[in-house]
């Protein structure tokens, strides 16, 4: 008879025991889940701004100059915006892409072959490059994401850069 009793208070401790576990299972499974959403958006803006620069970098820039305009009423910079927007999948708009042209050491840009930049220079970001030709920048950023436990939510901001050599 003592060993049922037993077993039945061994029951009750067990789940006692998971009550106080699950909790803490949960938290880890939902952050998990939510850092691997995170994560894929992450890749999806690297792909986004990587693809951006290429072809950023074989668009002629005087493509979208003169008539009739293939580009339509858009400038150079405005069409490669265009494409990070739609490779990156519905992952950021266009107020979140930085496009620019960029020649030179230090780097200068010029009128129609920048858009979306905050710096005073108009690029998109310094990138330190010694090369004295041109080049393409991507800068892309994305700010709705968040870290997602039970408990605790957290806001994280994605950035990607990229540049690419000038082919034209």
């Amino acid at each position: 008879m003592s060993s049922q009793r037993q077993s039945v208070r061994e029951r009750g401790a067990a789940l006692v025991e998971f009550a106080l576990v699950l909790p803490m299972i949960l938290m880890l499974t939902f952050g998990m889940v939510s850092s691997a959403l995170t994560y894929n958006h992450k890749m999806d803006l690297i792909h986004a701004a990587r693809e951006g620069a290429r072809y950023g970098a074989t668009l002629p820039r005087d493509q979208c100059i003169g008539s009739p305009n293939p580009c339509g009423t858009s400038t150079w910079a405005q069409v490669v915006r265009s494409v990070v927007v739609q490779r990156s999948l519905g992952d950021v708009v266009s107020a979140d892409v930085c496009v620019a042209l960029v020649s030179g050491n230090p780097g200068t840009t010029s009128s129609g072959f920048f858009v979306g930049s905050t710096r005073g220079d108009n690029l998109c970001f310094d990138d330190g490059n010694g090369d004295s030709g041109d080049r393409v920048q991507i800068a892309v950023k994305r700010t709705t994401d968040k870290i997602n436990g039970i408990l605790f939510s957290f806001p994280v901001t994605l950035t990607s850069q990229a540049t690419a050599k000038f082919e034209q």
